[in-house]
């Protein structure tokens, strides 16, 4: 009775976090959509953080955090943590898709290095390093967490079937409600948690989990053999060429795929020895092969750091390159730790438990550091950008070749890299101080990529608006930016809009049947050809509902008329109007076929 009330419990918990995790999830979703614009980006990514990261981290430890007031603690100061990392990313402004990737990787990384000492803390009362219970968790909380998303999926899969029955027989009711995020996100939140519980709580599903990972660690060993050979093969066809590589100093051979031999390497190599438990996972002469051949990780991953330190030598340090080192960093530390496993007498890989255990500590303290301007990548590459523009020399190949030390600082490192920019266009004790100050005041007054939207959805509203007389009002302008922002007008270049030639606007009524409704094109001309979207105005707003676009004008090019010109001057004349088509749409079921005749075989010939 007591343990069906606990379990109750467990569930009601993890349900409850759910529901806020959905909560807090429709609030910054409502947030981001009113604001005009978004300001409080800081807080805004910082709660992200927190909404995704904490409410998984309590389905996982429900069970005990009914009983313990120090998992509470726990949660709490992971909580303020994530918070915190995700407002001094907030607080960099590297909104790069390239650094949203960084910190969307670095975050779940330190998360599930994290979560297994947690688990351990709640189980055992005191923080321990016990490595039987660090593989268990660790594994158990993949595969949890795998089939957990594995069937949130097929619920969606499964509403994706439900809506499109119903849409069969014209009942959109289903179709709308499921795309409410007031809809989809509480039942998504709710259906992962309660998978969460089903997968990893109940006795019958623990067995589950158990031998489902017997059976990919199993899987996972035998692969381990292959990837041994190849890295036999791969070291002796590599040795040759090592010292021109070493003697050059130039870049012959790159880094990421000799980190991933490393990885698959250390995971297979985990997979044969799990926790140590199993004596001989191989027959004696693979056993053997595998303690020879282990050892030649330390040629790959010296090589690996070797072609790092050669690009930032040569051309400083970025972002990408500071967590490449990273990894590298954590691939030398288990080539060396395993090489001397592989060597020692006593049973197979003795000693990787230990190797696993500092690795994992090692890895969880650098990335929480990288995570706060202690080691922040956008710091210490702003700092190297900076080094090397004083550093020089200024040639004309190195100023021109398109991504400069300037650019990396205005575009690349943040608030980091815009700090130290301003820093060089005063610079004075320097012999090229006046060159250097001239580059960084023009690199700071460009426009910046991220802001592009912005600056085109500002533009928009002083392009020609035709009929003569019309305006743009403000829900219009509302939607129209917003597609600008979600890329949708991709074709919509800023240069064509804030020239104010390219651009323009028609209000015209495509719908003949219905002479009171009101339509928008939105225009975009280029040399001899013309993009645009079209807007529809409903009883309760505007939405877009197409594309409009005019093919390659060869008259215009063989009469080098100005194409954007000769629009708009036909449009301020009045010039323009709405016709039927002269042919048909061809309809085979649901398919709508568009007939449109040649200029020389039309009807009228």
């Amino acid at each position: 009775m007591q343990h069906s009330t606990s379990r109750r419990a467990e569930l009601a918990l993890i349900l409850i976090a759910a529901l806020v995790q959905a909560g807090i999830l429709y609030f910054l979703y409502r947030y981001t959509e009113l604001a005009e614009p978004p300001t409080a980006t800081t807080w805004l990514l910082a709660l992200y953080t927190v909404a995704l990261a904490i409410p998984v981290t309590v389905h996982l430890l429900a069970a005990q955090l009914l009983h313990s007031r120090a998992g509470w603690l726990i949660v709490a100061i992971m909580a303020v943590m994530f918070y915190y990392f995700g407002w001094d990313y907030s607080q960099s402004r590297a909104f790069s898709a390239r650094g949203m990737s960084s910190i969307m990787m670095a975050l779940p990384v330190l998360w599930f290095l994290l979560m297994p000492f947690v688990q351990i803390r709640l189980k055992l009362g005191k923080w321990s390093a016990d490595y039987k219970l660090l593989f268990a968790y660790s594994w158990h909380n993949i595969i949890v967490l795998f089939e957990a998303a594995v069937f949130t999926g097929l619920f969606w899969g499964l509403l994706a079937l439900w809506q499109a029955l119903f849409g069969m027989l014209h009942i959109e009711f289903f179709k709308q409600l499921f795309s409410e995020p007031l809809f989809y996100l509480p039942v998504t939140t709710l259906i992962f948690g309660s998978a969460i519980y089903l997968t990893g709580s109940a006795e019958n599903a623990g067995r589950v989990v158990t031998v489902m990972l017997n059976q990919v660690l199993n899987l996972f060993k035998w692969l381990g053999t292959l990837t041994a050979l190849l890295l036999t093969l791969f070291t002796l066809a590599l040795l040759p060429q090592l010292p021109a590589l070493f003697t050059s100093g130039n870049k012959a051979i790159s880094a990421v795929w000799l980190l991933w031999l490393v990885a698959v390497v250390v995971l297979f190599l985990n997979a044969a020895y799990r926790d140590g438990k199993v004596e001989k996972p191989y027959p004696n002469w693979i056993a053997l092969f595998m303690r020879v051949v282990i050892p030649l990780m330390v040629i790959i991953s010296a090589t690996a750091i070797w072609a790092l330190c050669v690009r930032v030598h040569e051309y400083g340090l970025t972002v990408d390159r500071i967590w490449a080192l990273v990894v590298a960093g954590a691939a030398v530390l288990y080539s060396i730790g395993y090489a001397i496993a592989a060597v020692r007498k006593g049973a197979w890989f003795g000693g990787i438990a230990r190797v696993n255990v500092i690795v994992a500590l090692a890895l969880m303290i650098v990335l929480a550091l990288m995570l706060t301007p202690v080691l922040s990548p956008y710091r210490l590459a702003a700092n190297s950008q900076y080094q090397r523009i004083l550093a020089g020399p200024f040639d004309e190949s190195w100023i021109n070749s398109g991504r400069t030390p300037f650019s990396a600082l205005r575009y690349d490192t943040g608030r980091y890299g815009e700090q130290r920019l301003e820093e060089l266009a005063q610079l004075q004790d320097h012999p090229d101080a006046e060159r250097i100050r001239n580059l960084a005041t023009s690199e700071s007054v460009q426009q910046n990529p991220e802001q592009s939207a912005e600056k085109i959805a500002e533009a928009i509203t002083k392009i020609p608006i035709y009929p003569q007389g019309r305006t743009l009002d403000a829900e219009l302008m509302k939607v129209i930016t917003a597609d600008i922002k979600s890329g949708q007008l991709w074709w919509l270049s800023d240069k064509q809009v804030t020239e104010g030639k390219s651009a323009m606007g028609v209000f015209a009524n495509l719908n003949t049947e219905n002479p009171n409704e009101e339509y928008f094109v939105l225009l975009a001309s280029g040399t001899y050809a013309a993009e645009g979207s079209v807007y529809w105005k409903k009883t309760d707003g505007w939405i877009r509902i197409g594309r409009a676009n005019l093919p390659y004008q060869s008259d215009a090019a063989s009469d080098n008329k100005d194409f954007a010109e000769d629009l708009r001057a036909k449009l301020a004349s009045g010039d323009f109007s709405v016709k039927e088509q002269e042919w048909k749409d061809l309809w085979i079921g649901s398919y709508r076929i568009r007939i449109q005749p040649d200029n020389t075989h039309g009807r009228n010939r």
